[in-house]
């Protein structure tokens, strides 16, 4: 085996744990969301763990850990394809799979922008006064599908941007 093999076949070990390791910590947060309100985070600005995040911040927090949780099925399902089935996984792909939390970082806070805008719509019983814990999974769920399909909300986001722009245009 030469030097390039071996050292690409170290560095595809790195991709699988990788997404193991930002997938169990998008887990263990949303646990720590539901039990302790993000309590184990809250030291991050500046708190303690009996500091709480504001309502639109806790919200947040779930539609951008469903997104981490997306992205990852996504690097797990492809990972998979491109290394055992089609056995066509490049060192080029990488840069792919370690971009994907920040990527869903990114789309996650876009996706709960659109929302609490009112550009996109939830339905079902999504309303914090009727029940806090059914509003997370619905943000969780929109951050997640959000997440899993960023390029197709890639899209929607550029031909929003091109309606914006024209509609701004003509006044």
């Amino acid at each position: 085996m030469s030097k390039i093999q071996n050292a690409y076949s170290k560095i595809v070990v790195i991709v699988p744990l990788y997404i193991c390791a930002y997938t169990l910590g998008a887990v263990w947060l949303l646990f720590d969301g539901w039990l302790n309100q993000f309590s184990s985070i809250t030291w991050l600005w500046g708190g303690d763990e009996r500091t709480q995040f504001p309502e639109l911040i806790y919200f947040l927090n779930f539609v951008i850990i469903g997104s981490l949780l997306g992205s990852a099925l996504l690097g797990i399902t492809s990972f998979h394809r491109y290394k055992a089935i089609e056995k066509s996984f490049e060192v080029d792909h990488i840069w792919g799979y370690f971009f994907l939390p920040v990527l869903a970082l990114v789309v996650g806070i876009l996706v709960f922008a659109l929302i609490q805008a009112g550009l996109f719509v939830l339905a079902g019983n999504v309303s914090s006064e009727k029940s806090p814990e059914s509003a997370t999974l619905g943000y969780l769920a929109i951050g997640g599908v959000a997440g899993y399909n960023w390029d197709v909300f890639i899209k929607k986001l550029q031909e929003l941007s091109v309606s914006v722009l024209k509609s701004q245009s003509k006044e």
